[in-house]
């Protein structure tokens, strides 16, 4: 590499890597005359380039959807100047250059690399962030779905589990279910005042239904008169129209009781066995 001073004009040959890849301060050693002399591309320098470029591209086609960090600029001290070494001259006296400090030629190649290394570790950590909220949201379907497992088994075959834990029963009462052991609900009582035959009838309607996963044998039905402290004042016993019901089957009844008791304010039906037997009998049952 030739060099020329700007003042005297005095030219000096060095060493290509005299200078280096970032440049240097270098001092004429006839005028003392200062100056900055800017590297020269070389190879390496290209193959370096080349490779940033790489790296910009593969970062570009990486999706990103986050705010990108600014690359910080790092300023890179000038190195001291320090007494010219003379080197040999061609066609005059020696030259002199400054010695400089290697020490932030790394530092200056690394700066232009900040935001690139910054963007990588911001996409790593945020599918850290994700495979770990995709594996914590697992768990959790994977536990509401047993839940669900659990209480559509404890729906469905609510008849068997109180046979076994009859403590169950208030449990499912509570929550406004039926449970019992012969799988069958009684509900939807409406009652009405009617005439038959020139008697006053109370006139009862109602429906039963099997709630268990299996067939299940429908036994008498017995309506209760109750008062508001609790006590049986009359009773009747009501024949179904069907004696077994299949899973999820509905059957309706009807039913009349001749002159009901004044004190009576409620009425509750039960199933009994065929051999039980009632206070009262009704005057008709029909479907």
């Amino acid at each position: 590499m030739i060099l020329t001073c700007p003042d005297c004009t005095t030219r000096f040959k060095i060493a290509d890597d005299a200078v280096g890849p970032n440049g240097r301060t270098v001092r004429c050693s006839q005028c003392s005359t200062v100056w900055f002399v800017a590297a020269e591309p070389d190879a390496l320098a290209l193959d370096e380039a080349e490779k940033l470029e790489e790296l910009r591209e593969e970062i570009i086609r990486e999706p990103f959807d986050g705010p990108i960090d600014k690359p910080v600029d790092n300023p890179i001290d000038k190195p001291s100047l320090e007494t010219p070494n003379h080197v040999l001259g061609d066609n005059v006296g020696g030259s002199a250059l400054d010695a400089g400090q290697d020490a932030g030629q790394d530092a200056s190649q690394n700066a232009g690399i900040v935001g690139p290394h910054a963007i990588i570790r911001d996409n790593a950590e945020r599918k850290k962030v994700r495979r770990r909220l995709m594996g914590v949201g697992m768990i959790w379907l994977v536990t509401l779905v047993i839940l669900a497992l659990f209480a559509l088994a404890a729906y469905l075959f609510r008849a068997q589990i109180v046979t076994k834990f009859p403590g169950a029963t208030p449990a499912y009462r509570a929550i406004g279910l039926e449970a019992n052991s012969t799988g069958l609900e009684i509900y939807g009582l409406e009652t009405r005042e009617g005439n038959s035959g020139g008697v006053e009838v109370f006139i009862v309607t109602g429906r039963v239904k099997n709630f268990d996963t299996k067939s299940r044998n429908v036994g008498m039905i017995r309506l209760n008169f109750k008062n508001d402290d609790g006590e049986v004042l009359a009773s009747w016993v009501v024949e179904p129209p069907k004696s077994v019901l299949r899973s999820g089957e509905i059957i309706s009844f009807t039913s009349q009781y001749p002159n009901r008791p004044l004190d009576a304010t409620k009425l509750a039906p039960e199933f009994v066995n065929e051999t039980s037997s009632a206070e009262n009998v009704p005057l008709e049952a029909k479907n």
